[in-house]
């Protein structure tokens, strides 16, 4: 009995740890969008000519003279090397996922330029993965953390010339995505201390994210000529409100573990238990502002930032015993700034493109995990970030006969964190892959 009680306390302090550290997947998450963008290292506010202008800035979209069809897959990656009180782990997750599929329709008009898109796109990507080994009261402890998920945006645009060089867009839709978190501890008894050889315990939760309403406002202002040298453009984009219905499947919080092996090859099982419940969060308002520059015929400069509040983000409707995971957005988020810079130049004579980038993702959780207790370097640290999210991208793109466009990008990323006795080194490798019809 003495050892089954200290072990309900330690699986109780993990399990309540993992609830408190399970925070808002809908914040932040940028998983990329448009091959040729993403080659770019995302800087394409400035440039948004062609079908992912209409998540970029649908102001852009204005500059499209042919009607063209989209479709774009990618490859995503994640490995996690992470260090636990001086005992090392890893992890890895990869999925291969629809990117986006969308279709672009200049209406003729007598001056300017009006034009219309329709489509989907991935937006923001959830997977992750993190796995825990150490030593606990003598006991060899073995945990793993995974998430797998996205959003994404279904949306229609349109886009006109209001002069010779400006230009103005806008885009509705609606985002919606699931997200799929899974928890396994397990703790063994590696020394024969005890008559319980090892405790076993899962949860998971999963996640709906509904149907959010989405807007966005985009402007662009060109330089004059057929091919402007010159274009700065700016985006507002509404906040949605997202209703996460979820399901949590797991051990009985009077319990604490699924299973008990006992060193006589005997088991014991304890039922779990279901919740189902629902709650809303608000997000900020997210700006954008980019411009590109063609210094010389072939060679195209560009650059962006991207700006959200995110400690506005708020709980809408319930009160904090009702939610899942208490949140105190203005103590444990950062607001963040992303800037991205990029560069593309057309080879003379081949119809063939390169392209390079670069793009910093600043973390904007930091903690600590309880928002309503001090900070505490053992039992409640804040997460000191020794290195933001800093991605490296190129790209390739072939026109072949003037009529399909084919483009690859490749994105690699790190960053590093560390939370009390956690240490965690992460790297994103992403391979994206499209095809454009022209017609």
């Amino acid at each position: 009995m003495r050892t089954v009680f200290y072990m309900w306390l330690i699986v109780f302090a993990c399990l309540a740890g993992s609830a408190l550290a399970q925070e808002e997947r809908a914040i932040d998450n940028f998983a990329g969008v448009g091959v040729r963008a993403m080659g770019m290292g995302g800087a394409f506010v400035g440039v948004a000519d062609d079908f992912t202008a209409i998540y970029w800035n649908p102001a852009g979209l204005a500059q499209i003279d042919h009607r063209e069809v989209h479709v774009s897959f990618l490859r995503n990656s994640h490995t996690n090397d992470s260090e636990l009180a001086g005992t090392s782990a890893s992890s890895e997750l990869s999925n291969t996922r629809f990117g986006s599929l969308g279709v672009v329709f200049p209406y003729p008009v007598y001056r300017g330029s009006l034009v219309f898109a329709a489509g989907f796109n991935r937006i923001k990507d959830f997977d992750w993965s993190l796995r825990e080994r150490g030593f606990s009261e003598d006991l060899q402890s073995d945990h793993s953390f995974r998430h797998e998920g996205e959003l994404a945006l279904t949306s229609l645009a349109a886009a006109v010339d209001v002069s010779p060089s400006v230009s103005l867009g806008m885009t509705v839709g609606f985002v919606s995505g699931d997200d799929k978190a899974t928890n396994e501890f397990s703790w063994t008894d590696s020394q024969d201390l005890f008559e319980e050889k090892r405790f076993l315990a899962r949860d998971s939760f999963e996640d709906e994210y509904e149907s959010a309403f989405y807007a966005a406002l985009g402007g662009m202002v060109r330089s004059s000529g057929e091919k402007p040298k010159f274009r700065l453009g700016a985006t507002i984009a509404t906040g949605t409100t997202h209703e996460i219905a979820y399901v949590f499947r797991g051990a009985s919080s009077e319990v604490g573990y699924d299973l008990v092996e006992y060193d006589d090859g005997s088991l014991e099982e304890y039922p779990g238990e279901v919740i189902r419940d629902a709650y809303k969060i608000s997000l900020p308002l997210e700006l954008a502002v980019g411009a590109s520059y063609a210094p010389l015929d072939g060679l195209l400069l560009a650059g962006s930032l991207h700006f959200a509040e995110w400690e506005q983000s708020e709980y809408d409707g319930r009160d904090d015993s009702q939610l899942r995971a208490y949140t105190s957005f203005e103590k444990q988020y950062r607001n963040s700034t992303r800037y991205h810079l990029g560069v593309e130049w057309e080879v003379p004579t081949v119809a063939l493109d390169l392209r390079a980038g670069f793009y910093s993702d600043p973390l904007p959780f930091v903690g600590p995990r309880d928002p309503d207790r001090l900070p505490d370097p053992v039992s409640n640290p804040e997460i000191d970030i020794e290195q933001d999210r800093r991605f490296i991208t190129l790209g390739v793109g072939l026109r072949v006969d003037e009529v399909v466009q084919v483009d690859m990008a490749w994105v690699r990323g790190s960053f590093e964190q560390v939370e009390g006795a956690l240490r965690e080194e992460n790297s994103i490798n992403r391979l994206f892959a499209s095809v454009g019809y022209i017609f």
